[in-house]
């Protein structure tokens, strides 16, 4: 069990490690009032999950205090993200902000000699550090849940808990639950073949139906994105960057993630081409990839880079422009900034007013589809390993869709 700490002693705590992590004023007062509610709630008690869990239901009206995207008020996920830190810094000596890289963790006792055999494996395996941080984050959702439920260790886990921690997650969408399940099945499997725990617990865990693809994939037309172009300022250094990140990604395959690790020595200007591995698929089946480097991309970069990028002891192209000028951790920086200059510029891509650096990507896969060109070499210029992932983009060309219509058979008279 974990050492007894007092409502308020732990918020005090957790109130200097938010300054320590350089937290806003914004944030800080969002934090705050959300820890003098709890403290109103609870007393000056010792800390435990359930308690936590009890404010949440209290505050949101539901079992257990769980939330589900798009149902929960923008108040109210300031108390759910407050709540849910407090039990991450009360049970593993930290908290994550949502776009963070994975810090240390500390697991709670009883679970830590488990963890510690089985997360080495993971890496031995190849698995890529975001995928270990989805799974580390996995676990310690796992690890709060039972925390609530009165279970401290993972040899008293019984098939009711992992039902019950799957149903908490049913709010995301059916892929992202077929990757949980997937990575509870691994970590499950794993634990009772070292003996970690009695149960068979992978057996227990529900098949998750992938639904492949149910939105359409957001596309510009042409006098969209050349508006979003214009309302940049390209006056100031910030303007510059933006917008040689945007004219990349329009012009290239690049995803997000690759525009983030893109470094100067990436860059061969003689012979206008850009080498990178691709940032999302991995390992053997996919080595360097070559892209041309368009003009208009390439002079946007140039520009950044001699009048508008700081200087820094790092070689990513694109930097953060406040003091130590670091490398971008996160694609949602991406989607923040080009979602301002879509509301600047008044236009809604795709008739949706919130679209993302990927949106490019599309709207490149798009016009290829519109010029013909065939499937698997669409496949090929976008990285897709597997031609079926293209075939999604069909659903936003309609010359694409009339050319797989089925002749009507009608029967009878």
């Amino acid at each position: 069990m974990l050492q007894e700490i007092r409502v308020y002693e732990l918020c005090d705590q957790f109130e200097k490690a938010l300054i320590e992590r350089n937290y806003g004023q914004d944030g800080m007062y969002r934090y705050c009032k959300a820890m003098k509610a709890f403290k109103e709630s609870t007393g000056d008690v010792v800390f435990t999950p359930q308690l936590s869990a009890f404010f949440l239901t209290k505050i949101l009206g539901k079992g257990e205090g769980f939330s589900q995207r798009g149902i929960n008020s923008k108040l109210h996920m300031y108390y759910i993200r407050t709540v849910r830190s407090l039990e991450d810094f009360y049970l593993f000596g930290t908290f994550l902000r949502r776009h963070d890289e994975m810090v240390p963790m500390t697991w709670p006792e009883l679970f830590r000699k488990a963890l510690a055999a089985y997360f080495p494996t993971v890496e031995n395996r190849g698995v890529t550090i975001k995928h270990q941080r989805k799974i580390a984050i996995l676990v310690r959702d796992l690890i709060l849940y039972l925390y609530r439920h009165d279970v401290y260790s993972f040899d008293e886990i019984r098939n009711e808990h992992v039902t019950g921690f799957i149903a908490s997650q049913l709010g995301f969408q059916p892929k992202t639950m077929s990757g949980k399940v997937s990575c509870l099945r691994g970590l499950f499997r794993f634990l009772y073949l070292e003996g970690y725990i009695s149960i068979p617990l992978a057996e227990a865990l529900p098949k998750v139906q992938n639904v492949y693809r149910t939105t359409i994939p957001t596309v510009w037309k042409p006098v969209e994105l050349q508006k979003v172009k214009e309302s940049i300022d390209l006056g100031n250094p910030t303007g510059k960057r933006d917008y040689a990140i945007i004219m990349l990604a329009a012009s290239t395959r690049l995803r997000g993630g690759d525009i983030i690790s893109l470094r100067l020595s990436d860059i061969n200007w003689e012979k206008k081409e850009i080498s990178i591995v691709q940032n999302k698929t991995s390992g053997p089946l996919l080595l360097l990839l070559l892209l041309p480097l368009m003009d208009d991309a390439g002079w946007a970069i140039i520009d950044y880079i001699k009048n508008g990028r700081p200087e820094s002891q790092y070689d990513n192209v694109f930097l953060k422009h406040l003091s130590p000028f670091e490398p971008f951790q996160s694609v949602s920086t991406f989607y923040t900034m080009l979602t301002r200059y879509v509301a600047k510029a008044g236009v809604e891509p795709g008739g949706k007013s919130r679209a993302g650096i990927h949106s490019l990507r599309h709207t490149l896969a798009s016009e290829l589809l519109q010029n013909n060109v065939e499937i698997n070499t669409i496949a090929d210029i976008l990285g897709h390993l597997d031609p079926e992932t293209t075939r999604n983009y069909l659903r936003v060309s309609i010359t694409a869709l009339s050319q797989c219509t089925l002749e009507v058979i009608f029967d009878g008279e």
